[in-house]
């Protein structure tokens, strides 16, 4: 919420969640950010890169930073947000391979899971196969050709066709019944 003039109007992405869900979050960001003041809103940017200087201070005393996108919060799409979220790790002064690490190896340690050295023979592994490098530029994570999950490999035509399955249970997805609450605050701190 510390950026709302940097809140995009439409991303893909948000095909893959119900439409009144994403309807909605032009009213929440203007009912959590409507009423600012031009120096609020400008006090508000100087916290949001405060937040990246402590990340980078964070991490270059050797604090473990394991990235890991809040759920539930608007404009985040899981699984697509996490992509951001390393763009924003890199701004804060991270390295690419540094990010990366946040987001398998130091997200699993902070878990108490395997991580990669420590995964007992016969375990399966999840892997990422993409088509441009993210140490060259960590926006390649982006750029998916195809995954391995539980060791199964799961090529481009299958993950398209996983996709579509997920934009079609969305558009299928009805709003919550009338008087229906949502737990959580929703209050992940993201733009």
């Amino acid at each position: 919420m510390e950026l709302p003039d940097d809140v995009p109007s439409r991303v893909a992405e948000w095909k893959y969640l119900p439409a009144w869900q994403v309807e909605n979050w032009p009213d929440q960001l203007a009912a959590l950010t409507g009423g600012r003041t031009r120096e609020q809103a400008r006090q508000i940017r100087r916290i949001f890169e405060h937040r990246l200087r402590l990340v980078r201070e964070l991490h270059g005393a050797g604090v473990r930073l394991a990235a890991g996108t809040d759920t539930g919060t608007g404009y985040l799409v899981p699984g697509f947000a996490l992509h951001d979220e390393l763009a924003l790790l890199v701004a804060a002064g991270l390295t690419p391979a540094e990010a990366l690490r946040a987001a398998t190896r130091d997200a699993a340690r902070s878990l108490g899971l395997p991580t990669i050295g420590t995964v007992a023979r016969g375990q399966a592994a999840d892997l990422l196969v993409l088509d441009a490098d993210p140490l060259h530029d960590i926006r390649n994570t982006r750029r998916i050709h195809g995954v391995v999950v539980d060791g199964r490999w799961i090529p481009p035509e299958e993950r398209r066709r996983l996709l579509a399955a997920v934009e079609a249970a969305a558009a299928q997805t009805p709003p919550p019944q009338q008087g229906a609450t949502m737990t959580g605050c929703g209050c992940g701190g993201h733009p």
